[in-house]
């Protein structure tokens, strides 16, 4: 998957060229066009000064210094200033191999993924139905694995019964631009779609629900949005205080995602730039739990899915062990910010 850095955050959060970021400040990035990255940019809001700012940080317990935050998933190994990266796990997935230095130290949403069918295709509550098919994904992304867990697990279909169709364009609120899978599927260019919410929920208020077939198992998988550092970083202690202080002001703000997120909904709007009403937020929003720390299942998730990543020859590799993968796995620096209570 790309790694842009395209800002959309505007005024209220300045974003740094890496040249110019703060040695003593902390560097978060991921992509904040995504609903389960805005955790991440609300925590530097609102408890970190801003790292380009004159001004010295306000005094008090809940003002942990400077922080810069960097729209994109910029690589962490040839761009050291940054200290933590977020973002779904299959980003993991594809950097592990060739940095066994990497960790995931916690979790900032697990995302629940919908397949959405057009009626005039002949797609039923069959799953079956789907066979023959083009359904539009986000290619090598959760999106895709997705429908191909759900199209293998629940209608016994092979990769070559179905045809994937890529598109990367979101659509958060109507009308929809003509690229992105809702008016793709209301022209008939695609049977059906899957992606990131709110574009689904938006497919299916550009068709009607009366005209849609939609799937859903939540059992098979789920989206792991992580945050991830290297050792090195966790090895340096002044970088090691700066994550700890992170999550601890993390885990504080996916409390609020979790029990109060209708302080947040309007914010998360603003954040990813994205049109997405109040209202489209409060009806999508238990598609994603704000659950953070190490699930028990991770390294299953993450060892079942690399076999799937794996198959993409211009890879050149085959599948990680499972050892292999929960070396990359660390709970060990959020047990120590648990350990200091929480804020």
């Amino acid at each position: 998957m790309t790694r842009p850095f395209t800002s959309l955050l505007g005024a209220a959060l300045s974003l740094l060229s890496l040249s110019s970021l703060t040695t003593a400040a902390i560097t978060v990035a991921a992509r904040s066009a995504l609903i389960e990255a805005t955790p991440l940019v609300i925590a530097i809001q609102d408890y970190y000064t801003n790292a380009s700012s004159s001004e010295p940080p306000s005094p008090g317990p809940l003002n942990f210094g400077p922080a810069t935050f960097i729209n994109g998933l910029p690589d962490l190994w040839a761009n050291p200033q940054v200290d933590l990266d977020a973002g779904a796990e299959v980003h993991v997935l594809h950097d592990a191999p060739h940095h066994p230095d990497l960790r995931v130290i916690t979790t900032v949403s697990e995302v629940f993924y919908r397949i959405v069918g057009a009626k005039s295709s002949g797609i039923t509550s069959d799953p079956a139905s789907l066979k023959g098919k083009k359904i539009g994904v986000f290619l090598n992304s959760t999106s895709a694995y997705f429908a191909y867990r759900y199209l293998k697990d629940m209608a016994g279909l092979e990769e070559n019964d179905y045809t994937f169709v890529g598109s990367r364009a979101l659509c958060y609120a109507l009308p929809c631009a003509n690229d992105t899978f809702p008016e793709m599927l209301k022209r008939g260019e695609i049977d059906a779609m899957t992606a990131f919410e709110p574009t689904t929920e938006m497919t299916i208020r550009t068709l009607g629900a009366e005209n849609v077939q939609v799937f859903r198992n939540d059992s098979l998988y789920r989206e792991l949005s992580v945050m991830y550092t290297t050792q090195s970083k966790l090895d340096d202690p002044v970088s090691r205080k700066k994550i700890v202080d992170f999550l601890r002001v993390l885990e504080k703000v996916q409390r609020t995602f979790k029990n109060e997120p209708e302080k947040i909904w309007e914010r998360v709007g603003n954040i990813t730039a994205s049109g997405a009403s109040v209202q489209t937020l409060k009806d999508i929003w238990g598609l994603t739990r704000w659950m953070g720390g190490i699930p028990d299942d991770m390294v299953d998730i993450l060892y079942e899915e690399d076999k799937w990543i794996s198959k993409d020859v211009t890879l050149g590799r085959g599948p990680m062990t499972r050892e292999r993968i929960a070396s990359h796995v660390y709970k060990g620096v959020l047990e120590e910010a648990r350990a200091l209570g929480p804020l």
